[in-house]
């Protein structure tokens, strides 16, 4: 359980800090570039989804060899 628990923490830290900085270099991309705020808003949703469904597939695969 406490393996479980670690990786969820790893991954959640480390996609919620590449997230920080997508979010930075999305929004400097879009405000030169001259997109619109639905574009830059769709980015980070991409991102996030990216971000949720790698981590739940690390994990399982993770958890499967402890078990």
């Amino acid at each position: 359980m406490k393996q479980i628990i670690f990786l969820t923490g790893f991954h959640l830290c480390f996609w919620g800090f590449l997230g920080f900085l997508a979010t930075l270099l999305f929004g400097f991309i879009a405000c030169c570039a001259g997109f619109s705020a639905d574009i830059f808003f769709a980015s980070l949703m991409i991102f996030a989804a990216t971000g949720i469904t790698v981590s739940a597939i690390c994990i399982s695969r993770r958890c499967k060899k402890l078990i």
